[in-house]
């Protein structure tokens, strides 16, 4: 019985698309289609860098799926803001990780480009 509960929170027999509709909600009170929209609207490019989600690296890292396929390599995240909890924009994952190494500070931001421009 326990490793039933277990697999069955894990979402191991939900369907991908399930699991990642289910993840969407959880996480961020969107739906796929709503992250789809957010996609064709800025044209596929992050809102930061203007990269194409098709330019970006993936660094897919973890492990396979339970069903053996590879762990989804997406171009873009979606990017929400922790204290308000909404979502504000796709992002490639260098500027989205960026973002959060600098605890989302415009002051920080500032004074790192400020110091960058001073090299």
């Amino acid at each position: 019985m326990r490793e039933y509960q277990r697999r069955r929170r894990a979402g191991v027999d939900r369907p991908v698309d399930v699991n990642r509709r289910h993840n969407l909600w959880r996480l961020y009170r969107i739906t796929p289609e709503e992250v789809e929209a957010l996609r064709a609207a800025q044209g596929g490019r992050c809102a930061i860098c203007q990269r194409h989600e098709d330019e970006v690296v993936h660094n897919s890292g973890g492990r396979p799926r339970l069903d053996g396929t590879p762990a989804a390599k997406s171009g873009l995240v979606v990017d929400h803001c922790h204290r308000r909890g909404s979502v504000r924009a796709l992002l490639c994952s260098p500027c989205n990780q960026g973002l959060g190494h600098f605890d989302e500070d415009p002051a920080r931001l500032r004074a790192a480009a400020d110091w960058l421009d001073g090299l």
